[in-house]
């Protein structure tokens, strides 16, 4: 039997292998002899053997491939998936910065104070709603209607 392929794992301290062979069609006594491939698996403890007709060999080879042809779209989807995703958050962060420098360029016009009124009425919503944010991040102070650019920061 000529070995196609072996692979062998170590777990638990245990050595577990799979071993591919195959014997090719021959003529012995007169008569054609089929071939066949032979799967092993086995461990330290011994080893189990299933023959394979040449059929039953090419439609688990041929599952295989298909199943990994599958896996690299997949793979492909994720990447592509993932770059979006990248793409977003960077996109994300450059609207909260830009956000933020408006903000903040508007608190010091106004001499570092301002309402949320007033960033609303006259900067927008999303500026207003973003105030929360910095006031989190340690940038500015909302006392109860007023906005206070922390200069500490």
């Amino acid at each position: 039997m000529t070995i196609i392929v072996r692979k062998t794992h170590e777990k638990d301290g245990k050595r577990i292998y799979i071993r591919v062979g195959e014997s090719p069609p021959a003529v012995k006594d007169g008569k054609i002899k089929d071939g066949a491939f032979f799967i092993v698996v086995g461990d330290d403890e011994g080893e189990k053997k299933i023959r394979l007709n040449d059929q039953e060999a090419l439609d688990i080879a041929q599952r295989i491939l298909t199943i990994y042809q599958l896996h690299i779209r997949i793979y492909r989807k994720l990447d592509k998936k993932t770059y979006q995703e990248y793409k977003h958050r960077m996109e994300s962060q450059t609207i909260d910065e830009r956000l933020e420098n408006e903000i903040i360029r508007y608190l010091i016009k106004s001499g570092g104070e301002a309402t949320v009124e007033e960033i609303r009425d006259l900067l927008s919503i999303k500026h207003a709603d973003y105030l929360h944010t910095m006031e989190r991040n340690g940038l500015v102070i909302i006392d109860g209607n007023k906005v206070i650019l922390n200069m500490k920061k």
